[in-house]
């Protein structure tokens, strides 16, 4: 009985409260506004309304059970919250209709709030509801208000309508941003999917490769090697597959990051044409590659991205055109470069006249489009194009071609392979390195993929200063050292080959299978070990926490360089690593010299430090 009679004799708050009050602040918490944080589009409505209504003060608020919450407040001196009590848009939440007070001073309701008697001294209101439809129901969110320290009889009901024009164009910014957010959370959980399928993927595949390399290394018949190079070369293509969907996931996740190192723009071309000479030849085709004399070979850019790109752009090439065809790789100054986007414009034209855009709307969309496309293009300082004479795109296609869930044209997927995901990297790399890529074709023709890039030219001494302060080159050895490994790993056809690698190197090789086990083992006798080699997803105790452990238990200046062995190779992993108290950080699936050669510069550079 006491608990009823609490609940009667509570005292009743001293404003308005809504109807479906409870319902209308848990939907605003859904929307995530209750908070100071900044709201972009709110702001740009703000600064619209208060243009257009010449006021001092515009506001949009919302409510929860004791605050106000202003958001992109204009004219209240950085105020961002308020109390209920004090809250004049309590009346504007009740009714879908304008709430309009002249002179808040003569309204008996106001006369005696703290915002009418102190500052800032309000004498005007108008606030619009922030209405939105959703389940077949209608919520008053909040509210749009303008407010004047002076009263105003002239409030006319055409401007009531305007203001409840912007405040349904703030119930759109609302649910535009909920989207934006339900869209974000997918997207994230999409590249969390495919980041941990690569992961899942990579140790099995190391498992595969390495059993693989064993298998080639023992004596075969002229018919076994014939099937073990045909699985290594399907080993290459299933780890592109993998590399490919891992570096989507890293751009979708916006982990990816674009280094800025100088680098010989015209010597990674020439890697990238030795590389696919062979296979060129081999399909008869002519591989030609021209770079521009006046353009620097100098410039400050990404070389593992740019070499990626342009990999993935030659492959294509030559994988869609015919025998007897050419594929050409030119570099050249960007006016140089024949882009019929930014000569005529015809291209464009065509695509929205396609889409049924009028002739008068066309003109406008152009002439606006040719001034965005001028400024954007000026800032480019170089173009790559990579020209074949192969099958070409059909028109319909080029705008899918570069969707990695969208192949343009599954027919020719078919017949030529692929993913599709590799024009999908590129286009992501290149517009993090604020460039953007092109593709002109003609089907039976040939195909141009055009990249343009803002990098910076730099001259061949900037360049060689760089590489003689950055030359990391380990010094080759005169003679292999070896050392006592404690392996770390749970999967026992990862440890095998490890072993088998390690070994065969000369070293001895102490395997455990969990982080706790490496810890006791360790203890047991700590100058024994040279290097620990440690995976990361173990059970018991993994290796991240394996070795924060051994940092507790032991001075790190005693301890064995350790090396992360894992299948983990999201950008940010090997920080993620270091972090911990690892020094190096080796990716599955690897190669067995790759493994050696790591190996090796850590067992040297424990003999150095000694020495010193």
């Amino acid at each position: 009985m006491e608990s009823i009679l609490s609940i009667f004799n509570a005292p009743k708050p001293g404003y308005p409260v809504a109807v479906d009050e409870a319902e209308r602040i848990n939907k605003l918490r859904k929307y995530q506004v209750l908070n100071d944080n900044d709201e972009p589009a709110f702001k740009r409505l703000i600064d619209l309304a208060k243009l257009f209504f010449d006021v001092p003060v515009v506001a949009i608020t919302f409510m929860d059970e004791e605050t106000q919450y202003l958001k992109s407040v204009q004219g209240l001196g950085g105020v961002c919250r308020t109390t209920r009590e004090v809250a004049i848009c309590n009346y504007t939440v009740l009714s879908n209709e304008i709430f309009v007070v002249p002179d808040l001073i003569e309204d008996s309701r106001f006369s005696q709030n703290l915002l009418v008697t102190e500052s800032p001294y309000l004498r005007f209101y108008a606030g619009a509801p922030i209405i939105l439809h959703e389940d077949n129901k209608s919520y008053r969110l909040g509210a749009l208000c303008v407010m004047d320290m002076k009263p105003n009889h002239d409030f006319n009901e055409q401007q009531a309508k305007v203001l409840a024009q912007f405040a349904m164009m703030a119930a759109d910014a609302l649910q535009l941003q909920d989207k934006q957010r339900d869209a974000k959370h997918a997207n994230e959980m999409k590249s969390d999917f495919l980041a941990n399928m690569s992961h899942e993927i990579r140790t099995p595949m190391n498992g595969i490769i390495g059993m693989v390399e064993m298998l080639g290394e023992t004596k075969l018949s002229s018919e076994q090697q014939e099937y073990v190079d045909n699985i290594k070369v399907s080993n290459e293509h299933l780890m592109a597959i993998i590399n490919g969907i891992l570096d989507l996931s890293k751009v979708e996740s916006g982990k990816m990051t674009i280094d800025s190192i100088p680098v010989n723009l015209s010597a990674l071309c020439n890697e990238v044409v030795s590389l696919f000479a062979i296979k060129a030849r081999q399909r008869g085709l002519i591989l030609d590659y021209h770079y521009t004399e006046s353009l620097s070979p100098y410039v400050q850019g990404d070389p593992v991205r740019l070499k990626q790109i342009l990999a993935n752009l030659v492959n294509n090439a030559i994988k869609f055109t015919r025998e007897g065809g050419r594929v050409s790789l030119d570099v050249k100054h960007v006016p140089n470069c024949h882009c019929d986007d930014f000569d005529d414009g015809n291209d464009s034209i065509n695509r929205y006249r396609a889409q049924g855009i009028s002739e008068s709307d066309l003109n406008k969309i152009t002439a606006q489009e040719a001034i965005n496309n001028a400024i954007y293009h000026d800032v480019m300082t170089l173009c790559i194009e990579v020209t074949d004479t192969g099958v070409g795109i059909k028109a319909e296609s080029l705008d899918a071609i570069f969707d990695a869930y969208d192949q343009a044209n599954k027919f020719t997927h078919r017949l030529y392979g692929g993913t599709g995901l590799g024009l999908s990297v590129c286009k992501s790399l290149v517009n993090l390195m604020g460039g953007y890529i092109d593709v002109d074709s003609e089907v039976g023709v040939g195909t141009t993929f055009s990249v343009f890039l803002p990098l910076t030219t730099i001259d061949e001494n900037q360049y060689e200063m760089w590489q003689n302060s950055n030359d990391f080159t380990m010094i080759e050895p005169t003679h292999e050292r070896a050392g006592h490994i404690l392996l770390v790993e749970d999967d026992t056809v990862n440890a095998i080959i490890a072993k088998k690698a390690l070994n065969n190197s000369g070293h001895t090789v102490t395997h455990v299978t969990d982080g706790q086990q490496a810890i006791e083992i360790f203890a047991l006798s700590p100058e024994r070990y040279d290097v620990i080699l440690m995976d990361h997803h173990m059970p018991i105790l993994d290796g991240v926490q394996a070795t924060i452990k051994l940092h507790e238990l032991y001075d790190p200046q005693s301890l064995p360089p350790i090396i992360a062995l894992t299948a983990n190779a999201m950008d940010g992993e090997r920080e993620k690593y270091l972090k911990v108290g690892m020094q190096d950080y080796c990716t599955k699936p690897f190669k067995q010299e790759q493994l050696n050669a790591l190996v090796q510069y850590w067992l040297i550079q424990k003999h150095s430090s000694a020495e010193e």
